[in-house]
């Protein structure tokens, strides 16, 4: 079998029906499901059952545990797969159907370590939402595995998401590859820039296989400090970058650039989730979470703003109070929001 399609699952029971439907209707059937459901306190674990008595999906199977977090599933999952390669979906995405029969032919093509594919944000009415590749020149469709991670960090112009790459199951058990338990952000990257750290041949399918649903109830929407394991799960992939001079610029890039990135964008998230939410409540809580992660974040963008003479008016304003960041941060936001409120009254107003 060449491929084992990997679902934890948490209280999805609304959504998981849908994403089997998705794997139901493959083109080609070469493929085994294992759903893991996480110790869900609503229907997952019947829904997928029902599903799987309907006869619409073979070779599917559930297993039960405790709740212990997306990267133990993962984790519980891939111990039980029997594919060549592993495939990881979340119990609310889907896939195009005609993922499996493109992948096989990928991996037919002299068995790369990674097939990763073009993929898309979209809302819970399938509506697309972002097109990250939309914009981008074409990428190679063959490349190393640190070929892949200077088109993820340095040149920007590749996204592999969770659900957007399959994963050689030899590598992974060689170099000993697992999603860190209990991190709850950032666990996904980490994970992806270990592989392709150790990956030599990585394959890129130019078309969209796979679809990200965006719900407001998720992780990214919400008020959640734990947003801020990222900055751990960057310094572990860092560290298993050392001693490779090829992957130098790349681990640089990742404990610089792509770390201050992803502070501001959890900055925001965190604070946009409630008016209520104050930037000196937020760092507190970083601090009490995450002792030093604010002061080695200070240093690095003090050192960005300094190389760069072009850095966002908010990275400065952040400099100099971190409540000038959060005024401008509001400022931004409810921009965005009357100009989505201008969109939707001229729809209305040309129907």
């Amino acid at each position: 079998m060449k491929l084992s399609v990997i679902i934890p699952a948490y209280n999805v029971e609304a959504y998981i029906g849908y994403t089997l439907e998705s794997l139901a209707r493959q083109s080609s059937k070469d493929f085994e499901t294992i759903v893991v459901d996480d110790g869900s306190t609503d229907g997952t674990g019947q829904a997928v059952r029902n599903f799987i008595d309907s006869g619409r999906l073979a070779n599917c199977r559930l297993i039960t545990k405790e709740n212990g977090g997306v990267s133990a599933a993962r984790n519980r999952g891939t111990e039980e797969a029997a594919g060549d390669y592993v495939l990881f979906l979340d119990g609310d995405d889907h896939v195009a159907p005609g993922l499996v029969e493109a992948f096989a032919k990928a991996a037919d093509n002299g068995e790369p370590d990674i097939v990763c594919w073009k993929w898309t944000l979209v809302d819970e009415k399938g509506k697309q939402l972002y097109d990250f590749y939309r914009d981008t020149p074409r990428l190679p469709a063959r490349m190393s595995g640190a070929d892949a991670l200077r088109h993820v960090l340095v040149n920007q112009d590749m996204r592999i998401w969770t659900a957007s790459a399959a994963y050689k199951r030899r590598l992974l058990e060689e170099e000993g590859i697992l999603y860190t338990p209990g991190c709850v952000n950032g666990e996904d990257q980490e994970y992806t820039f270990k592989a392709l750290a150790r990956a030599a041949d990585v394959v890129f399918i130019d078309s969209v296989l796979s679809y990200y649903l965006h719900r407001s109830t998720s992780i990214s929407g919400v008020y959640n400090v734990k947003k801020f394991d990222f900055a751990d799960a960057f310094k572990r992939a860092g560290m298993y970058m050392d001693g490779r001079p090829e992957l130098k610029e790349v681990q640089d890039t990742l404990l610089y650039r792509h770390m201050i990135e992803n502070y501001f964008y959890n900055l925001k998230t965190c604070l946009g989730s409630s008016d209520k939410v104050s930037i000196r409540t937020l760092l507190r809580d970083i601090d009490r979470n995450y002792p030093r992660l604010n002061e080695e974040m200070r240093e690095l963008i003090k050192r960005w703003t300094k190389e760069n003479g072009n850095a966002k008016a908010h990275v400065r304003a952040f400099l100099i109070a971190p409540e000038l960041y959060r005024v401008l941060l509001g400022c931004q936001q409810a921009a965005i929001k009357l100009k989505s409120r201008i969109r939707s009254t001229l729809r209305h107003a040309t129907a």
